[in-house]
Parts: structure tokens; sequence; C-alpha cells
């Protein structure tokens, strides 16, 4: 077999695909990190999640774990490899909507093998919307998706537009999600914000079907969460954190709870990220990097982060 046709016969896969094909800009945290940009394979929860995907899906999760980044290619490589398809990814704002559009679709379609984007050309490119001219496909970003068929619909951060646009996300639910077939895909993506709207409602509902063992029809929502403690990243030298009795007993009843281990590095990891980047709204940190679904919902009073209400 030569080296054209094993390539010809790896693009059939779609786990080939998204490990091989696309590349992506990075942060730039990671001292062996080669300049800003990777080539893109998914992590392990990205992969779990994967391992998991239904028709409809709910994702609560802690901050920084490449979701936008996942789907915003997934959805590139469906549109590209699937004939007449839609794509759609709704941000929380127009500046958001933006950068998803640049730095994540455009980006990674520029940064395919020339090969590919010979075969794979843009028929028209406007500000938020790639159509490609060998398939008919097609990927948007938006701050809406009012009309039209969509076959696959992210909607990113949608407890932040529940909470900052109730009117919008009223469109999203019974506007943009309705024109996805039940044989399509949605996936609603965010951290918390706060135990009300549309968000919190959808979530918990998912929830106890998840809690149930429901089986799910294409109508239910799969619930997935994310906690902080199950990203390999989030661990540091607990030298030099000073530690409480009080966090150690919320971790120890975090570990009791949900069946797992939290290690001094990880412990050392959330006090030094919730003391540096929360001071002063410490409860922010349920929110953003919670441990439990139930925990990323609380609003607690001041001084009891750490308590049930």
């Amino acid at each position: 077999m030569t080296a054209a046709e094993e390539f010809a016969k790896n693009l059939a896969d779609p786990m080939w695909r998204l490990s091989h094909l696309y590349k992506i800009i990075i942060k730039g945290d990671d001292d062996d990190a080669d300049g800003l940009v990777i080539q893109f394979k998914p992590n392990r929860a990205q992969r779990r999640f994967i391992a998991r995907l239904h028709h409809r899906n709910i994702i609560l999760k802690a901050r920084q774990l490449g979701f936008t980044t996942l789907i915003a290619i997934v959805w590139l490589d469906h549109a590209l490899f699937n004939a007449n398809s839609r794509c759609g990814i709704i941000a929380q704002d127009r500046e958001a909507a933006k950068i998803i559009f640049r730095d994540k679709v455009k980006f990674a379609y520029e940064s395919l093998p020339p090969q590919l984007l010979a075969a794979m050309p843009v028929k028209a490119d406007n500000a938020d919307e790639l159509l490609f001219a060998h398939n008919n496909s097609s990927i948007r970003v938006a701050t809406s998706m009012r009309s039209g068929t969509l076959h696959r619909l992210h909607i990113s951060e949608f407890g932040k537009i529940c909470a900052k646009f109730p009117e919008k996300a009223k469109e999203v639910v019974l506007g943009s999600i309705p024109a996805v077939p039940l044989t399509g895909i949605t996936i609603i993506e965010s951290t918390a914000e706060g135990a009300e709207g549309r968000f919190y409602d959808m979530t918990q509902k998912a929830i106890a079907m998840d809690e149930q063992q429901k089986p799910l029809t294409e109508r239910d929502w799969r619930f997935h969460f994310f906690p902080w403690w199950q990203e390999e990243r989030y661990r540091m030298d607990a030298d030099g954190v000073v530690m409480t009795r009080k966090d150690h007993d919320y971790f120890d009843k975090i570990e009791a709870d949900q069946g797992t281990q939290i290690d001094m590095e990880q412990r050392a990891w959330y006090v030094a990220t919730r003391d540096a980047d929360f001071v002063g709204n410490e409860e922010n940190m349920l929110q953003e990097y919670p441990s439990t679904p139930q925990e990323a919902f609380e609003v607690p009073a001041e001084g009891c982060y750490y308590t049930n209400q």
C-alpha cells in the first residue's frame, strides 16, 4: 500500500481524522509546547464524551477542559466529510462568536494538509460561516440560529446565556433546538450560573434521568459531568501551599461522596487556584471548578462555601 493509499484509507476513520488532521492554537502554559500551535488530539475528558455521545447532550463542567475546541473541530470535520450538512455553534455574545470562528473553526480549516485544502475549497467565506464547494456543507458561528435546518448544533456557555440574556435563551430553546432533527446532534455545554433558569432546569432533569439510569429516547438529554479533579493538568507541587483542616475536610468529603481519591498535588492546585484567582469571591470556585454536579449550582452565603446551605 502506497502512502497515498494509506492516507485515503485513514480518512475514512473519523477518530483518526480528529487526531491527525487538525491544528489548534493553545495558551502556551506547557513548557514542552512547540510554540502556540499544536496538533489537536482529544484529551481524556474529550474521548470520554465522544464515547457517550447521544442525540441530545448536556455538559456540566469545570473551566478550560477544551470542549468548545473539541466540538468546533468535530463540527468542522462533519461538514468537510458529509454532504449537505449544516453545523452551527451558538456563542454567548458577538466577541465570543468571533473568537470561536476565527481561532477554532477557520484556523483549523486553513491548517489542513494542502491536498485536502485543494480538494475541499471554500465556496463562501463570510464573517461567521464557511460554505464548502465540494459538498455544499457549512459551519457557522453566531449568537443566534433562528431559521433553517441544523444537523449539528452546539450551544456554548448556555448557563451564561440564560443568566444574562433570558430572551435569547428562550429563543434557543423554542427555535434553535427544534431546528435539529431527532437524528442530528445537539450539545449544550456550560459552567453553572446559579440554581435557576433554563440551563439549571434542563440539567436537573438530565441528572435525575442519569441517576435513575433510565433508557434515553432521541428527545431526552444525556448528562455529562466533568469535575476539576478528573483533569490531569489540575495539580501542582504542594510545598508552600497552606491548606487548612477545613480544606482537607472538604476534600475528604468529596472523596467519600464521589468514590475517588484527591491527592496532595490536586488539593494544592485547588486551594492555590481558589485563593489566587477567586480572592474575595471564593464561592465562585464552586461554579467554575465544581467537584460535584450539585455543588456547581450552589450560591452559598459568604464564608460558608464548604457547607450545605
